[in-house]
């Protein structure tokens, strides 16, 4: 029988499917002759086992150095190896071709061997795949089941991995150890981190941190041994050690953590750990090693209580501690000097520690769904506080130095217990103040004097039953929520606010102020009781330097100056007003505006005066007014893109508008046109044209088509008995409306199904000259 010889680095890693093997000989990539002590056959009992390798000596990896499959032995210098009837490995089959990936490399160069012997197969060809120790293995179909002939298990490759044995090769290797897989991190994800710093495993499903987190910039057995063996530096898929950064940002949001390893403290150069969104019920103590942190979020957990290490954070800048389940805070939290925010909202406290009065860079503090029921005196001592938030919990009323927080801007003590106002006498910086949902009956005039730089008071679902004279003291309010009180009527002088633009009064039991006047709005409200004042303005609170003639009583509205239209770039005057004073238009033309927005007035005529804008305005809007004609000087907009005109008279626009070479967009809806203006058609840069609700009789096709820009045209509601055929080759329209005009053809039906229907139609309709 003919033998086949097979060379290998380490024969003891081979393992044979029951064939005949070679008599007591073997050779070696040496090129040394190995006896064994006895030889292998079939018969004696030695098929596919091999003696064990030695626990003690280090296994070196496989590599496979076969001749290739037209060389023969005798041209590598061998003896002619004995012949045998079988190939090496398990029966071929037209279905099965060679053995798993994870098989024996000298079973695949024997399944090579017999497929240059003449064996039959698939004509496709398998593609070779990369271990993970670099070699390649070749990629062959699955073997089917083996049958009743017994042949030896697949091999199986062993690695050490952390000072451990790691079989490869089988497919559960946890049933070879008696032991389950742990989690692991992608070798990708970690060379991400150790470049850039940054580690995201949110959301991930986790029940616990996996070990290499605490361990990252630490080579394991893997890594080593790729630089044991001389792989490239260079090579732009390794890890550049000189190029790894400190890990500096720690995302763990959103898993099934319940709690955190001491080991924490490996990531000395942390300076951001996100926990939120977890089942954390406590932190170790190691956690306070970090000093480098500066933004730490553990919102959204169960925590009862936080060690001692968590206040030795001394560069702490942000604390995030809401929605969890502490009942009190250390006394140690005035250590943390250097914090700026903290939110212990959502949880149930009781008190805050004296020791709060510490933190005075403390610029925002949330403490808000809570149970506290006074505040510590020491709060005052927040300097820097900006924004305070304290709904929904049990106060009764505010420290007396309260007042000493000049940099507060915003404070919220919604759905509370207070019944009178906070005294803030010295925040002259407060913006918002919120006392919504609270037991106020009344409010002192005193008070008011130190809230006059407010704009938002919320007294909402309180029970005042009148508002002092001295609430126009508060200048600068812009919002006045009072619903749901007990008023009955309110200070008519309230309306000379200059910058009051919303004030709900619903659920007040109001008597002299009618329903009708309240349901109307602010504006019309503020109007109506600036009507209602008789004395002159400077005899009220905060109008003392108010001069007699001022024009807030009459409820027109100033003049702006050149300055405000020089921001806005826009001159807007809507008034109803008959005329447009000369000042404004004076004021624009210096401001070099390019809006004009007259429309919502009652003008007969145009402005001469506003040709002097011709230079920058690029739209004008005059709609809503009884306009009769447009002046020709419009035509000496060279600028003008946007011009609306609807609602009002006209029946024809200047030929001088044709001038306008970048007008883009015209509205002459709800006018009193029989046909479209004839300086239309020569406007080769127009997109929109928008004449619906007039009086057109007809469709000029010959002149729109010369609008090769045109995209919508609206001709809605007019009196068009007859749409041309030829309309359906203005293929560049998106948007046709004709609903609404005398004609019955196209159909209601075809007209309902859009632009693209209705010119398909038309096209269909038209006649071969």
């Amino acid at each position: 029988m003919k033998k086949n010889w097979l060379t290998t680095n380490n024969y003891q890693h081979i393992s044979f499917f029951g064939e005949d093997l070679p008599s007591d000989k073997w050779y070696s990539s040496e090129s040394k002759v190995i006896q064994l002590p006895t030889p292998i056959t079939r018969g004696s009992g030695l098929v596919g086992r091999l003696p064990h390798p030695s626990p003690t000596r280090r296994l070196a990896p496989i590599r496979s150095s076969f001749p290739p499959l037209a060389a023969s032995p005798s041209e590598l210098g061998m003896a002619d190896p004995p012949k045998t009837n079988k190939p090496l490995g398990p029966p071929r089959s037209r279905g099965s071709r060679g053995v798993s990936r994870g098989g024996s490399r000298a079973a695949t160069a024997a399944s090579r061997m017999s497929r240059g012997s003449g064996s039959s197969g698939s004509s496709r060809k398998d593609s070779d795949t990369v271990d993970e120790d670099g070699t390649k293995t070749p990629k062959l179909n699955p073997p089917r089941k083996p049958t009743s002939r017994a042949y030896g298990s697949v091999r199986a490759r062993i690695r050490v991995r952390g000072g451990r044995p790691m079989m490869q090769g089988f497919a559960n290797v946890g049933s070879v150890f008696d032991e389950a897989k742990s989690e692991e991190l992608h070798p990708q994800i970690i060379k991400m981190a150790r470049r850039s710093g940054q580690l995201n495993l949110s959301n991930r499903g986790m029940h616990e941190v996996p070990d290499k987190v605490y361990h990252i910039h630490e080579m394991d057995a893997d890594e080593a041994k790729k630089m044991m063996m001389g792989m490239s530096m260079d090579s732009t898929d390794d890890d550049r050690w000189w190029e790894q950064t400190d890990l500096t940002r720690l995302y763990l949001s959103s898993n099934c953590l319940s709690s955190i390893s001491p080991k924490i403290s490996n990531l000395m150069s942390l300076q951001v750990l996100d926990l939120s969104d977890n089942c954390l019920t406590s932190l170790p103590s190691t956690i306070g090693e970090l000093t480098c942190l500066h933004r730490l979020n553990l919102s959204h957990n169960r925590l009862e209580e936080l060690p001692a290490g968590l206040f030795l954070i001394s560069d702490l800048r942000s604390l995030q501690l809401d929605h969890n389940q502490l009942s009190s805070l250390s006394n140690d939290l005035g250590n943390l000097t250097v914090l700026e925010y903290l939110d212990v909202s959502h949880n149930a406290l009781t008190e805050l520690p004296a020791s709060i009065g510490y933190m005075q860079r403390l610029s925002k503090f949330n403490a808000s769904n809570n149970k506290l029921q006074e505040l510590p005196y020491e709060i005052g001592d927040c300097f820097g506080l900006n924004q305070l938030d304290l709904n929904q919990n049990e106060l009764k009323g505010l420290p007396d130095s309260i007042g000493n927080l000049q940099k507060l801007e915003q404070l919220y003590l919604r759905y509370n217990s207070i019944q009178i106002l906070p005294p803030l006498h010295n925040c002259a910086s407060l913006k918002e103040l919120h006392l919504g949902f609270n037991f106020i009956k009344e409010i002192e005039a005193e008070q008011l004097n130190h809230l006059t730089g407010i704009s938002v008071l919320d007294l909402r679902d309180n029970q005042i039953d009148d508002l002092p004279d001295q609430i126009t003291l508060l200048q600068g309010l812009e919002r006045l929520d009072i619903t749901n009180n007990n008023l009955s009527t309110l200070p008519y002088h309230i309306g000379l606010l200059p910058h009051l633009k919303s004030m709900p009064l619903d659920g007040n039991p109001m008597r002299l102020i009618r329903r009708d006047i309240i349901q109307r709005g602010t504006m019309q409200l503020l109007k109506y009781l600036r009507s209602r004042v008789s004395a002159p303005v400077n005899t009220f609170p905060g109008f003392e330097n108010t001069p007699v003639d001022t024009n807030l009583i009459m409820g027109e509205k100033a003049i702006p100056d050149k300055y405000q239209m020089r921001t806005t770039q826009t001159m807007a005057y809507n008034e109803k007003a008959a005329e447009i004073p000369d000042k404004l238009i004076e004021n624009a033309a210096e401001a070099g505006v390019r809006t004009v927005d007259l429309s919502k007035n009652i003008l007969s005529q145009v402005p001469e005066k506003l040709e002097t804008l011709s230079r920058h305005v690029s739209e004008i809007m005059l709609g809503m007014n009884k306009l009769t004609s447009i002046p020709a000087f419009f035509g000496t907009f060279q600028r003008l893109q946007f011009l609306d005109v609807q609602g009002n008279q006209l029946t024809d626009l200047p030929t001088d508008l044709a001038q306008c070479l970048y007008l883009r967009e015209i509205n002459i809806s709800a006018n009193r046109f029989e046909q479209l203006p004839a300086c239309v058609y020569e406007m080769a840069q127009l997109e929109i044209l928008f004449a619906g609700d007039n009086k057109i009789t007809s469709i000029y096709v010959e002149g729109l088509s010369k609008l090769k820009r045109i995209a919508t045209l609206d001709l809605h509601n007019n009196n068009i008995d007859f749409v041309p055929p030829l309309l359906g080759n203005m293929t560049q329209l998106r948007t046709l409306q004709l609903e609404g005009n005398a004609f019955r053809v196209p159909r209601t039906a075809i007209l309902a199904k859009g632009t693209r229907e209705i010119l398909d139609y038309l096209r269909t309709r038209i006649v071969d000259q």
